[in-house]
């Protein structure tokens, strides 16, 4: 089986690249391939075949997207379709991640894959656009919706939260924002699950989450104590910070569906960050 990973130096793609090392992979970066170029993924592909393409690239920058609409839409919602489009022709699988950000979070009760999006931010409309134009091409593979995703690359939250225990600085978190904090080794290791299944159908939509769910303040509080680090931490609200976007208050996906394919129970957030800490 031979698998392209694009995006590779991003969080989640980084991590697929350590996680399939045992598989046929080749990989690329933006460095090697523009997708904001789409006659440049079109030449790409030519004379290349794959059983299986990961596409782990996708503008994430949530605030910056309210400015620098095109490139987000371009990144998240055009490319997708056109990548989509290649695949179908070559009769290649497809996996893709989405977000939760579809959603707005009004509803105390699970997302589910069928639950209504209705997103907030452009963000969020660009990545449900790339959603929907991957599903109208009926090709095979996997859309896979994660959430309040991390991993070790600066802009990380984690990494974020300890450069500020390393300043010596206080830390404050927001608390009114919830969601499942999903590591992107955890995303790894479910997507290679999900090849070696070697059960390619044509693509839906999966929620890919730890059960149970948080808000920041109590994720960057289960780090300190799982590094057992000492220091001041102070919650606060969405309000005091500046933030173009606005985000879902509380969405936490349901993640059976995915449960019932590969017949395991997924962990608590809990432990895939005790994992993640450990692995890293």
């Amino acid at each position: 089986m031979k698998i392209l990973v694009i995006g590779a130096n991003g969080q989640i793609g980084s991590s697929l690249i350590k996680e399939l090392k045992n598989h046929n992979v080749e990989h690329v970066n933006k460095e090697q391939l523009d997708c904001t170029n789409l006659e440049a993924v079109k030449n790409y592909f030519i004379n290349k075949s794959y059983d299986y393409v990961i596409n782990a690239v996708a503008y994430t920058k949530v605030d910056q997207a309210e400015v620098d609409t095109d490139k987000a839409k371009l990144l998240n919602a055009t490319y997708p379709n056109e990548l989509s489009k290649i695949l179908k022709k070559m009769n290649c699988a497809l996996i893709h991640y989405s977000t939760d950000y579809v959603f707005d979070g009004t509803k105390t009760s699970d997302y589910f894959e069928q639950s209504i999006p209705n997103p907030l931010n452009i963000y969020g409309k660009t990545k449900l656009l790339g959603d929907l134009s991957i599903l109208r091409q009926k090709i095979n593979g996997y859309i896979l919706r994660v959430s309040f995703v991390y991993g070790n690359k600066d802009h990380s939250f984690l990494n974020k939260i300890q450069k500020q225990i390393d300043k010596k600085n206080p830390l404050r978190v927001v608390e009114d924002q919830v969601g499942t904090p999903t590591s992107s080794i955890f995303i790894a290791k479910i997507t290679r699950q999900l090849i070696e299944l070697k059960n390619i159908k044509p693509i839906k939509i999966y929620n890919l989450s730890p059960k149970e769910k948080c808000s920041w303040f109590d994720f960057a509080k289960e780090y300190l104590r799982l590094k057992n680090i000492k220091t001041s931490i102070k919650n606060i609200e969405t309000d005091l910070i500046q933030q173009n976007a606005k985000r879902p208050r509380l969405v936490k996906l349901n993640s059976s569906k995915l449960e019932q394919l590969l017949q395991i129970s997924l962990p608590s957030w809990r432990q895939v960050l005790k994992d993640y800490l450990d692995e890293r």
